[in-house]
């Protein structure tokens, strides 16, 4: 690897104790007990900020001025596929994750 060239990743990340966690959990745990969940976020309004016209044509367009509240989606997979899932308005809280 060029000396120049980092590679990305988190600071904190400690690679020995990431292969042992690894080797832990592998032991003793089935692959079907996991769960992963996800969470995304998205704003509804879905329009484009700026427009494009021929050169030395005027560009017609319109943006909203307000866009509204953000809408969270939480979803969690397992080896058998998609589980329950979550749209709620706004940010994620606690009270949201745990409910």
């Amino acid at each position: 690897m060029d000396p120049k060239k980092r590679r990305v990743g988190a600071s904190e990340r400690d690679e020995f104790l990431r292969a042992a966690w690894r080797a832990t959990i592998a032991g003793t745990t089935e692959a079907e007990r996991f769960v992963f969940v996800d969470e995304c976020s998205t704003n509804v309004s879905l329009r484009p900020l700026y427009a494009c016209s021929p050169r030395g044509e005027r560009a017609h367009c319109w943006a909203p001025r307000n866009w509204g509240k953000n809408l969270t989606l939480l979803a969690s997979m397992t080896l058998s596929g998609m589980g329950p899932s979550l749209a709620v308005e706004g940010a994620t809280t606690r009270a949201v994750f745990e409910a």
